[in-house]
């Protein structure tokens, strides 16, 4: 059996579809993993040829490739990765009325949850090595150990809510930020993840409001 490293070799995305966003490729390159990224980009551009992506999305992606293929000419062949052990059983899941999809059991390192064309919530801690990916907001009413991207398949208004900012990598559409680019004053804090009107992605500190008066 290939494995994913051989996959993207031969032009296979190393990544289920739904989970090859532009956020992962920059992931992966950052990473070291140069064919995975390749494979990614490549997978993004194929699909955009239906015109599901914009015209400068889809130039972005064209000049980002280039770039990352003249960086793969010039590095060594890397070893072929070892198989991807298991993933383990996904949480239980229970579906919400207003279509978001509700989580409400521990999210543990190794498990992926995607909610497709909607808001993902989840009602407990996420482990690190876990990974949240929606289409729409993603609320974590608990810590936030993994990583999570809102907006996945573009929507840039969408957003990231937690109780608990802990997290390894959070991002909206294709921004992103890791553990070390999170403010001292907002880690183990709540938070909300946004994209600034200039793209770049920001976290700010999650208010809990002015308390509503009680009527007599």
């Amino acid at each position: 059996m290939a494995t994913a490293r051989e996959e993207a070799a031969a032009g296979e995305v190393p990544c289920a579809p739904m989970f090859a966003t532009e956020t992962m490729a920059e992931l992966s390159a950052r990473q070291g993993r140069l064919a995975d990224a390749l494979a990614i980009y490549r997978h993004l551009l194929g699909a955009a040829a239906s015109g599901a992506a914009d015209e400068a999305r889809v130039a972005k992606w064209k000049a980002r490739l280039a770039e990352l293929e003249g960086s793969a000419a010039g590095a060594p062949a890397a070893p072929v990765a070892a198989p991807a052990p298991r993933a383990p059983a996904l949480p239980r899941v229970v579906a919400a009325p207003a279509g978001s999809l509700i989580i409400r059991d521990p999210v543990r390192s190794g498990q992926v949850v995607y909610a497709q064309g909607r808001d993902l919530i989840v009602i407990a801690p996420v482990h690190a090595g876990a990974q949240l990916l929606a289409d729409g907001n993603i609320h974590v009413y608990g810590a936030l150990k993994g990583r999570a991207v809102a907006g996945a398949q573009g929507r840039r208004d969408a957003e990231v809510f937690c109780l608990s900012l802990e997290a390894e990598l959070v991002g909206v559409d294709a921004g992103y930020l890791l553990s070390d680019d999170v403010p001292p004053a907002l880690r183990g804090a709540p938070a909300r993840v946004f994209l600034t009107p200039e793209g770049a992605c920001a976290a700010v500190a999650l208010s809990a409001g002015k308390p509503v008066a009680r009527l007599r």
